[in-house]
Protein backbone atom coordinates (compact mmCIF):
# COMPACT_ATOMS: atom_id res chain seq x y z
CA UNK A 1 0.00 0.00 0.00
CA UNK A 2 1.24 3.49 -0.87
CA UNK A 3 2.10 6.20 1.63
CA UNK A 4 -0.84 8.60 1.24
CA UNK A 5 -0.95 12.26 2.22
CA UNK A 6 -3.24 11.44 5.15
CA UNK A 7 -0.73 8.86 6.35
CA UNK A 8 2.08 11.42 6.20
CA UNK A 9 0.13 13.91 8.31
CA UNK A 10 -0.82 11.18 10.78
CA UNK A 11 2.80 10.05 11.17
CA UNK A 12 4.01 13.59 11.87
CA UNK A 13 1.20 14.28 14.34
CA UNK A 14 1.87 10.99 16.10
CA UNK A 15 5.53 11.90 16.64
CA UNK A 16 4.60 15.35 17.94
CA UNK A 17 2.18 13.80 20.45
CA UNK A 18 4.88 11.44 21.69
CA UNK A 19 7.24 14.31 22.59
CA UNK A 20 4.57 16.80 23.70
CA UNK A 21 5.29 16.37 27.41
CA UNK A 22 9.01 17.08 27.07
CA UNK A 23 10.58 20.50 27.59
CA UNK A 24 13.40 22.03 25.53
CA UNK A 25 11.60 23.39 22.50
CA UNK A 26 14.86 23.65 20.57
CA UNK A 27 15.43 19.91 20.91
CA UNK A 28 11.83 19.14 19.96
CA UNK A 29 12.10 21.34 16.88
CA UNK A 30 15.33 19.65 15.81
CA UNK A 31 13.68 16.26 16.21
CA UNK A 32 10.62 17.25 14.16
CA UNK A 33 12.81 18.71 11.41
CA UNK A 34 14.62 15.38 11.15
CA UNK A 35 11.30 13.51 11.09
CA UNK A 36 9.96 15.67 8.29
CA UNK A 37 13.20 15.43 6.33
CA UNK A 38 12.93 11.64 6.55
CA UNK A 39 9.36 11.82 5.31
CA UNK A 40 10.29 14.16 2.48
CA UNK A 41 12.99 11.78 1.27
CA UNK A 42 10.87 8.63 1.57
CA UNK A 43 10.72 6.15 -1.29
CA UNK A 44 7.60 4.60 -2.85
CA UNK A 45 8.12 1.33 -0.99
CA UNK A 46 8.27 3.10 2.38
CA UNK A 47 4.70 2.50 3.57
CA UNK A 48 3.38 3.92 6.84
CA UNK A 49 4.54 1.06 9.14
CA UNK A 50 8.04 1.22 7.66
CA UNK A 51 8.21 5.01 8.08
CA UNK A 52 6.93 4.76 11.64
CA UNK A 53 9.78 2.39 12.53
CA UNK A 54 12.36 4.76 11.02
CA UNK A 55 10.83 7.67 12.94
CA UNK A 56 11.00 5.66 16.15
CA UNK A 57 14.74 5.21 15.60
CA UNK A 58 15.11 8.99 15.34
CA UNK A 59 12.98 9.61 18.43
CA UNK A 60 14.96 7.12 20.49
CA UNK A 61 18.15 8.88 19.41
CA UNK A 62 16.79 12.08 20.97
CA UNK A 63 14.76 10.76 23.89
CA UNK A 64 15.63 7.11 24.48
CA UNK A 65 13.19 4.20 24.73
CA UNK A 66 9.80 4.65 26.35
CA UNK A 67 9.84 2.25 29.29
CA UNK A 68 6.18 2.94 30.13
CA UNK A 69 5.04 1.15 26.98
CA UNK A 70 6.45 -2.16 28.25
CA UNK A 71 4.48 -1.86 31.47
CA UNK A 72 1.26 -1.00 29.61
CA UNK A 73 1.77 -4.00 27.30
CA UNK A 74 2.00 -6.30 30.29
CA UNK A 75 -1.12 -4.72 31.81
CA UNK A 76 -3.20 -5.34 28.69
CA UNK A 77 -1.82 -8.87 28.32
CA UNK A 78 -2.81 -9.59 31.90
CA UNK A 79 -6.21 -7.93 31.47
CA UNK A 80 -7.05 -10.30 28.63
CA UNK A 81 -5.53 -13.31 30.40
CA UNK A 82 -7.82 -12.56 33.35
CA UNK A 83 -10.77 -12.35 30.95
CA UNK A 84 -9.83 -15.55 29.13
CA UNK A 85 -12.01 -18.04 31.08
CA UNK A 86 -15.10 -15.86 30.63
CA UNK A 87 -14.35 -15.26 26.94
CA UNK A 88 -13.89 -18.99 26.33
CA UNK A 89 -17.31 -19.60 27.87
CA UNK A 90 -18.87 -16.97 25.59
CA UNK A 91 -17.23 -18.54 22.55
CA UNK A 92 -18.40 -22.04 23.49
CA UNK A 93 -22.00 -20.78 23.87
CA UNK A 94 -21.96 -19.59 20.27
CA UNK A 95 -23.46 -21.61 17.44
CA UNK A 96 -20.21 -21.20 15.49
CA UNK A 97 -17.26 -21.13 17.88
CA UNK A 98 -14.65 -20.33 15.22
CA UNK A 99 -16.67 -17.42 13.92
CA UNK A 100 -17.10 -16.00 17.42
CA UNK A 101 -13.40 -16.46 18.27
CA UNK A 102 -12.37 -14.61 15.10
CA UNK A 103 -14.84 -11.83 15.89
CA UNK A 104 -13.42 -11.50 19.39
CA UNK A 105 -9.89 -11.41 17.94
CA UNK A 106 -10.99 -8.54 15.72
CA UNK A 107 -12.44 -6.60 18.67
CA UNK A 108 -9.03 -6.94 20.31
CA UNK A 109 -7.54 -4.89 17.47
CA UNK A 110 -8.73 -1.81 19.39
CA UNK A 111 -5.62 -2.06 21.61
CA UNK A 112 -3.40 0.09 19.40
CA UNK A 113 -1.33 2.84 21.01
CA UNK A 114 -0.26 4.25 17.65
CA UNK A 115 -3.65 4.54 15.91
CA UNK A 116 -5.88 5.19 18.94
CA UNK A 117 -4.77 8.34 20.71
CA UNK A 118 -6.07 7.37 24.14
CA UNK A 119 -6.53 3.63 24.54
CA UNK A 120 -8.80 3.01 27.52
CA UNK A 121 -9.78 -0.25 29.17
CA UNK A 122 -13.30 1.15 29.59
CA UNK A 123 -13.87 1.73 25.86
CA UNK A 124 -12.30 -1.60 25.01
CA UNK A 125 -14.58 -3.44 27.42
CA UNK A 126 -17.49 -1.51 25.94
CA UNK A 127 -16.80 -3.08 22.55
CA UNK A 128 -17.36 -6.52 24.11
CA UNK A 129 -20.45 -5.43 26.03
CA UNK A 130 -22.01 -3.91 22.92
CA UNK A 131 -21.48 -7.09 20.95
CA UNK A 132 -19.31 -5.52 18.25
CA UNK A 133 -19.79 -5.90 14.52
CA UNK A 134 -20.60 -9.28 13.03
CA UNK A 135 -18.25 -10.83 10.48
CA UNK A 136 -19.14 -10.44 6.82
CA UNK A 137 -21.05 -13.68 6.15
CA UNK A 138 -19.89 -14.18 2.56
CA UNK A 139 -16.24 -13.48 3.39
CA UNK A 140 -16.31 -15.75 6.43
CA UNK A 141 -17.90 -18.55 4.40
CA UNK A 142 -15.15 -18.21 1.77
CA UNK A 143 -12.49 -18.23 4.49
CA UNK A 144 -13.90 -21.49 5.83
CA UNK A 145 -13.92 -23.02 2.34
CA UNK A 146 -10.30 -21.98 1.84
CA UNK A 147 -9.33 -23.38 5.23
CA UNK A 148 -10.96 -26.71 4.41
CA UNK A 149 -8.59 -27.19 1.48
CA UNK A 150 -5.49 -25.58 3.01
CA UNK A 151 -2.37 -27.21 4.41
CA UNK A 152 -0.57 -24.17 5.85
CA UNK A 153 -1.84 -21.01 7.54
CA UNK A 154 0.30 -18.04 8.53
CA UNK A 155 -1.36 -15.99 11.27
CA UNK A 156 0.21 -12.51 11.53
CA UNK A 157 -0.54 -10.89 14.90
CA UNK A 158 -0.74 -7.22 15.76
CA UNK A 159 -1.01 -5.86 19.31
CA UNK A 160 -0.40 -6.88 22.90
CA UNK A 161 -3.53 -8.00 24.77
CA UNK A 162 -5.12 -8.71 21.41
CA UNK A 163 -2.74 -11.65 21.09
CA UNK A 164 -4.64 -13.45 23.87
CA UNK A 165 -7.72 -13.34 21.64
CA UNK A 166 -5.59 -14.52 18.72
CA UNK A 167 -4.67 -17.53 20.85
CA UNK A 168 -8.36 -18.35 21.34
CA UNK A 169 -8.95 -18.10 17.58
CA UNK A 170 -5.93 -20.32 16.92
CA UNK A 171 -7.27 -22.94 19.34
CA UNK A 172 -10.56 -22.99 17.46
CA UNK A 173 -8.73 -23.25 14.13
CA UNK A 174 -6.73 -26.21 15.44
CA UNK A 175 -9.87 -27.94 16.64
CA UNK A 176 -11.85 -27.47 13.43
CA UNK A 177 -8.94 -28.08 11.04
CA UNK A 178 -6.64 -30.56 12.82
CA UNK A 179 -4.51 -31.19 9.71
CA UNK A 180 -3.84 -27.48 9.17
CA UNK A 181 -0.27 -26.41 10.01
CA UNK A 182 -0.44 -23.00 11.70
CA UNK A 183 2.50 -20.65 12.15
CA UNK A 184 2.23 -17.34 14.01
CA UNK A 185 4.29 -14.27 13.16
CA UNK A 186 4.97 -11.54 15.74
CA UNK A 187 7.24 -8.47 15.65
CA UNK A 188 10.96 -9.07 15.95
CA UNK A 189 11.64 -6.00 18.07
CA UNK A 190 9.63 -3.53 20.14
CA UNK A 191 7.21 -1.61 17.93
CA UNK A 192 4.98 0.64 20.07
CA UNK A 193 2.61 -1.90 21.68
CA UNK A 194 2.75 -4.59 18.99
CA UNK A 195 3.13 -8.17 20.17
CA UNK A 196 6.64 -9.61 20.23
CA UNK A 197 7.99 -13.06 21.10
CA UNK A 198 7.98 -12.01 24.75
CA UNK A 199 4.23 -11.36 24.58
CA UNK A 200 3.61 -14.62 22.70
CA UNK A 201 5.36 -16.51 25.49
CA UNK A 202 3.60 -14.57 28.25
CA UNK A 203 0.11 -15.36 26.98
CA UNK A 204 0.80 -18.95 25.90
CA UNK A 205 0.76 -18.74 22.10
CA UNK A 206 4.14 -20.48 21.90
CA UNK A 207 2.56 -23.47 23.65
CA UNK A 208 -0.02 -23.82 20.87
CA UNK A 209 1.87 -23.32 17.58
CA UNK A 210 5.30 -22.41 16.19
CA UNK A 211 6.01 -18.67 16.47
CA UNK A 212 8.40 -16.69 14.26
CA UNK A 213 9.07 -12.96 13.92
CA UNK A 214 9.02 -10.33 11.17
CA UNK A 215 12.70 -9.72 12.04
CA UNK A 216 12.22 -5.99 12.66
CA UNK A 217 10.46 -3.28 14.67
CA UNK A 218 8.20 -2.47 11.72
CA UNK A 219 4.49 -2.60 12.50
CA UNK A 220 3.84 -4.76 9.48
CA UNK A 221 5.46 -7.33 7.20
CA UNK A 222 8.20 -6.12 4.84
CA UNK A 223 9.29 -9.06 2.69
CA UNK A 224 12.89 -7.92 2.21
CA UNK A 225 13.29 -7.56 5.98
CA UNK A 226 12.21 -11.13 6.74
CA UNK A 227 14.58 -13.97 7.53
CA UNK A 228 14.67 -16.96 5.18
CA UNK A 229 12.34 -18.69 7.64
CA UNK A 230 9.90 -15.78 7.50
CA UNK A 231 9.99 -15.60 3.71
CA UNK A 232 9.34 -19.31 3.46
CA UNK A 233 6.41 -19.09 5.87
CA UNK A 234 4.90 -16.28 3.79
CA UNK A 235 5.57 -17.93 0.43
CA UNK A 236 4.33 -21.42 1.33
CA UNK A 237 1.18 -20.40 3.21
CA UNK A 238 -2.05 -21.36 1.47
CA UNK A 239 -3.81 -18.72 3.56
CA UNK A 240 -2.52 -15.72 5.50
CA UNK A 241 -4.67 -14.18 8.23
CA UNK A 242 -3.26 -10.70 8.89
CA UNK A 243 -4.42 -8.67 11.87
CA UNK A 244 -4.54 -4.87 12.03
CA UNK A 245 -4.11 -1.88 9.75
CA UNK A 246 -0.30 -2.02 9.82
CA UNK A 247 -0.25 -5.50 8.34
CA UNK A 248 -2.78 -4.39 5.72
CA UNK A 249 -0.68 -1.34 4.83
CA UNK A 250 2.47 -3.40 4.41
CA UNK A 251 1.01 -6.48 2.70
CA UNK A 252 -1.81 -5.20 0.53
CA UNK A 253 -1.03 -5.51 -3.16
CA UNK A 254 1.25 -8.55 -2.86
CA UNK A 255 -1.35 -10.76 -4.50
CA UNK A 256 -1.27 -13.57 -1.91
CA UNK A 257 -4.36 -15.22 -0.44
CA UNK A 258 -4.60 -12.89 2.56
CA UNK A 259 -7.62 -12.36 4.77
CA UNK A 260 -7.30 -9.02 6.57
CA UNK A 261 -8.93 -8.71 9.98
CA UNK A 262 -8.95 -5.27 11.61
CA UNK A 263 -10.91 -2.33 12.98
CA UNK A 264 -11.00 0.83 10.85
CA UNK A 265 -9.24 3.21 13.24
CA UNK A 266 -8.57 6.23 11.04
CA UNK A 267 -10.39 8.51 8.61
CA UNK A 268 -8.57 7.10 5.58
CA UNK A 269 -9.66 3.52 6.27
CA UNK A 270 -13.20 4.52 7.27
CA UNK A 271 -13.60 6.42 4.00
CA UNK A 272 -12.12 3.65 1.88
CA UNK A 273 -14.37 0.94 3.30
CA UNK A 274 -17.39 3.22 3.75
CA UNK A 275 -17.83 2.54 7.47
CA UNK A 276 -17.71 4.35 10.82
CA UNK A 277 -14.59 4.46 12.96
CA UNK A 278 -13.93 1.19 14.83
CA UNK A 279 -16.11 -0.79 12.43
CA UNK A 280 -14.64 -4.25 11.97
CA UNK A 281 -13.47 -5.64 8.64
CA UNK A 282 -12.85 -9.16 7.35
CA UNK A 283 -11.81 -8.85 3.71
CA UNK A 284 -9.68 -10.85 1.30
CA UNK A 285 -6.83 -9.31 -0.69
CA UNK A 286 -8.77 -9.96 -3.93
CA UNK A 287 -11.90 -8.19 -2.74
CA UNK A 288 -10.53 -5.01 -1.18
CA UNK A 289 -12.27 -1.95 -2.73
CA UNK A 290 -10.04 0.22 -4.91
CA UNK A 291 -8.78 3.56 -3.60
CA UNK A 292 -10.79 6.50 -4.93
Amino acid sequence: MLLFSKCMCCLVNQQERLIEAFGDEEKKTAFMREVMALLGNSKPEHNAPWMSALMTEIREKYYGKQESISQMKQEFNQLLLDMEPELVQEIKKSGDTLKEAIRFARIGNYIDFSAVEHVTKEEFMGLFRNGGDQLDEAEYAQLCRDLSGASRLLYVTDNCGEIVLDKLAIKELKERYPKLHITVMVRGEDAINDATMEDAKMVGVTEEVPVITNNSSIQGVIYQKLTDEGKQALDTADIILAKGQGNFESLYGCGKNIYYLFLCKCELFSKRFGVERFHGMLVNEKRVPAWE
